[in-house]
């Protein structure tokens, strides 16, 4: 089964670190902006958005998880790094989009 296994050339080394330096870009880009968005009030994302700013934290701990152990099958050229990729790229989607919720409320 693993010899009809096509690689994926989303999961080489160097579209990784592409990704990694594209989800910081965002990270840093909207963090950025909810800091200017907070600055005048006297409460902070934290108070007022927590199980937002919970799920961004738990999907944030699940990307540098996942990042880790994507590198562990890489060196023993296992089948579960794609396994591990996909993770990663979900987790990182999920916790743009809750750094988002927070910028453009979807209720109210």
């Amino acid at each position: 089964m693993a010899a009809n296994h096509r690689p994926n050339l989303g999961f080489e080394r160097d579209s990784i670190a592409v990704h990694h330096g594209v989800f910081a870009l965002l990270v840093d880009t909207l963090n950025k902006q909810i800091q200017v968005k907070y600055q005048s009030m006297p409460t902070s994302p934290y108070d007022t958005n927590k199980w937002v700013m919970s799920a961004f934290l738990a999907a944030l701990f699940v990307y540098a998880t996942a990042s880790v152990a994507e590198a562990i099958p890489r060196s023993q050229e296992s089948v579960y790094q794609r396994l591990a990729g996909n993770i990663r790229l979900f987790a990182s989607a999920l916790a743009t989009v809750f750094l988002l919720v927070l910028l453009i409320p979807a209720w109210g």
